[in-house]
């Protein structure tokens, strides 16, 4: 499978599905022991910074890849992969937020009223003069919204759902304006506002940190002419 086709919309979980199939490449290579270690590390590396440049992830524009001295690729492929680590726990933080803002979590009583409501709807629609494809249709994303309801948390994406095909279905009704599931939805909405008010808000979290690659240490000089004097005073760094 093509790792390019389904990647998400998000720059952060589509960094994360790519780094993971770029390093599952490099776990393959390196089993074969007719390998080149420093080909494929630095094959990794490279389309590791790729999608990072491309998804714009800036906090490894700091790496680059050279291959000319094995000792010190090895070293900078041992700081990379320390550095991908850190970003990828990062991500995994911040999307891990971003999906607590974007679902609820219900109590079992308010679980117990979604279930009735959505029985109601479902007998509101059964009983309508609506087309059997659209019928259907709605039987299926009830379905997967009672499957969703019973999750330890509710993604607000499943009611979007019903919301567009409840409104499409109203238009197809004998009598304008004959909306009977309405009721319904509007009271499994006000649970739903009621269980994300008595969640606690969860703070913005912060930006991906830019992780700088190791520098290199100057070498110090032997003794001779001014040698007396510590060069550490000279640079300031």
């Amino acid at each position: 499978m093509d790792p390019y086709e389904e990647i998400s919309e998000d720059n952060h979980v589509a960094f994360l599905q790519l780094e993971r199939e770029f390093r599952q490449q490099l776990h393959n290579a390196q089993e074969d022991q007719k390998s080149n270690w420093a080909y494929e590390t630095a094959d990794y590396m490279n389309k590791t910074l790729a999608a990072a440049t491309a998804l714009e992830i800036d906090a490894l524009s700091g790496f680059s890849v050279n291959t000319r001295d094995t000792d010190e690729h090895s070293e900078n492929f041992d700081e990379f992969l320390r550095a991908v680590d850190n970003v990828i726990v990062q991500m995994r933080i911040a999307n891990s937020r971003n999906r607590s803002a974007m679902s609820v979590g219900l109590t079992e009583a308010q679980k117990t009223k979604i279930h009735h409501f959505i029985e109601k709807i479902r007998g509101e629609v059964e009983s309508s003069t609506a087309p059997d494809a659209k019928k259907e249709k709605l039987y299926d994303i009830l379905a997967k919204l009672a499957q969703e309801v019973s999750k330890a948390r509710t993604r607000f994406e499943r009611f979007a759902d019903l919301a567009r095909s409840l409104a499409g279905l109203s238009a197809d009704v004998e009598r304008e304006g004959a909306r009977p599931w309405w009721p319904w939805f509007e009271k499994i909405m006000g649970l739903l506002d009621d269980a994300k008010e008595a969640e606690p808000k969860l703070p913005k979290p912060p930006e991906t940190k830019k992780i700088e690659p190791p520098r290199k240490e100057l070498p110090k000089p032997d003794g001779g002419y001014g040698s007396g004097r510590d060069l550490d005073d000279e640079i300031p760094f």
